[in-house]
């Protein structure tokens, strides 16, 4: 009976040093040798959810890429941006996306929901810190070993295949054609009341936030966070007022270039929240000509107008701190 104990204790043993050694070192591996590259000319990186993954096409856009993904939190961004900068030393400017939806407790389910874990884990487990396998594990229990279970998997695939570049799999513009069906008046000069609305704030998503441009910092890049245009009946812009609060208490220290307003029409969106291919171009072109005038280089200041179709729309340090 001692000797079958002490086997059986043995061959325990011996299977969780296997399944360690199968995830862990797999893991190590691909943290190693992966490889996050954007063309050597591109001195900014953008990077955000959905919204920012549609509204920046950036062949239209002078050294910017745009490494957003949809329905990514700051979670799994932060890993990505950890990847990118020290493998990148030519990004010397970070745009990060900042719009209404971001402050909410939906991304608490982008972060460790399992339809949202069980695709973001497996991409960048390797990067991450104890803490952030603790904080996964912690609100997810349930299904958080299942998800390890297939990051295993596939790290152990690209081992085999030494298939170790992330180039091109980690977000980038994303073009939408055609428009649903949407309010039959133009977007432009429309200013629409919501009822104020009862925000429950992700406080998970905020602090990485803070943990991106902290490290952003520590990288000595500057860094600017972004909102893109939404339409006026967007449904999370009803949470303005504690979204202005939010970002003036703990992100007072970045630039915010606030693009909420931006003039377009209702065939420019995709949805209410999201530019389609026509959007866009209009904006990606509008952006192009703003990084070209220089408002983007340390110090500057002032304002960038531009004509377009008899629209002069100002960004000042007035309306749109820079």
């Amino acid at each position: 009976m001692r000797h079958f104990l002490i086997k059986t204790l043995l061959f325990t043993a011996m299977s969780c040093l296997l399944m360690a050694a199968i995830t862990l070192i797999p893991g190590y591996l691909v943290n190693r040798f992966s490889k996050f590259s954007i063309k050597k000319n591109n001195t900014i990186a953008l990077f955000g959810h959905s919204h920012a993954e549609c509204a920046y096409n950036d062949t239209l856009i002078s050294n910017l890429t745009n490494l957003s993904h949809s329905a990514e939190s700051y979670f799994y961004t932060f890993q990505k941006v950890k990847k990118y900068l020290p493998q990148n030393p030519q990004i010397t400017t970070v745009i990060i996306e900042f719009s209404n939806n971001q402050i909410d407790t939906k991304m608490d389910d982008w972060t460790w929901g399992y339809t949202y874990m069980s695709n973001m884990l497996p991409q960048y487990a390797s990067f991450m810190a104890p803490s952030d396998l603790e904080l996964l594990a912690k609100h997810n229990s349930k299904y958080f070993m299942n998800c390890i279970g297939i990051t295993a998997r596939i790290n152990l695939i690209k081992v085999l295949t030494f298939n170790y570049d992330y180039t091109g799999k980690t977000g980038g513009y994303f073009k939408i054609d055609g428009s649903r069906q949407l309010p039959a008046s133009d977007v432009t000069g429309k200013t629409v009341k919501f009822s104020p609305k009862k925000t429950t704030v992700s406080i998970t998503n905020l602090q990485y936030l803070r943990k991106i441009i902290d490290y952003c910092y520590s990288m000595h890049k500057s860094v600017f966070l972004i909102r893109s245009p939404q339409h006026q009946l967007y449904e999370y812009r009803a949470n303005e007022a504690e979204f202005e609060l939010i970002r003036k208490r703990y992100f007072n220290d970045v630039r915010f270039l606030d693009f909420n307003d931006f003039p377009l029409k209702n065939n420019d969106f995709a949805d209410f929240g999201h530019l389609n291919f026509e959007g866009a171009t209009k904006f990606s072109k509008y952006i192009n000509r703003f990084i070209l005038s220089g408002t983007l280089n340390p110090g500057a200041t002032g304002s960038f107008v531009q004509k377009e179709n008899n629209i002069i729309y100002s960004i000042s340090s007035d309306r749109y701190p820079l």
